[in-house]
């Protein structure tokens, strides 16, 4: 037989003196029993573990669901606040003094509430900084004094409250304060905790 006549990947090896045409390694070598499965195990544990150390990480795939038991009702509640009216005596209010106003805060809805205020003052003329300190505490104003704190009541459904309304002249007011005129708005908030 002569080298010509050889196809494929088949190569001659000489063994014991003859000339025996041998397979080079191909899909098909693995093939046949017990050592054919093992080479077919080794190939693809190795093929895995390059595959794996070259994409690093770990990996899962995690689910989870909860069926809701058949009477569970969600409903929504509402929230409303009425809030009354204060006078104050402006005519008290002189430099490093304060005036004081009581005034009440319903919740009208169904949900509880926790309160806070939000000052806004416009001064006449609008050229003019505003000179007054402006809070909101909670409870009845002190019969002198003035209160500490601010508007943080948290107000159960159908509750009701009172809140102190105080503004202050400092001392070192400008004397520009005296001809001018202020437009104070609280504005009372609720929200459910």
């Amino acid at each position: 037989m002569n080298s010509s006549t050889v196809r494929g990947s088949h190569r001659l090896y000489s063994v014991k003196g003859l000339l025996q045409r041998r397979s080079a390694l191909s899909p098909a070598s693995f093939s046949g029993g017990l050592l054919g499965t093992l080479r077919i195990a080794a190939v693809f544990t190795i093929a895995i573990t390059v595959g794996l150390i070259g994409t690093g990480g770990t990996y899962a795939y995690l689910n989870s669901s909860a069926m809701a038991a058949p009477a569970s009702i969600l409903s929504a509640g509402t929230s409303s606040l009425a809030v009354g009216s204060q006078s104050l005596n402006w005519s008290a209010l002189t430099p490093g003094k304060s005036v004081t106003g009581t005034f009440s805060i319903t919740n009208t809805g169904d949900v509880p509430l926790v309160l806070s205020a939000t000052i806004a003052a416009t001064m006449t003329p609008s050229a003019l900084a505003n000179p007054f300190t402006i809070s909101v505490a909670n409870g009845t104003c002190p019969a002198s004094g003035v209160p500490a704190g601010t508007l943080s009541d948290t107000l159960a459904a159908g509750a009701s409250t009172s809140a102190c309304l105080v503004v202050t002249l400092p001392a070192n007011a400008p004397a520009s304060a005296q001809s001018a005129s202020a437009s104070i708005v609280a504005t009372i908030a609720g929200v459910q905790p």
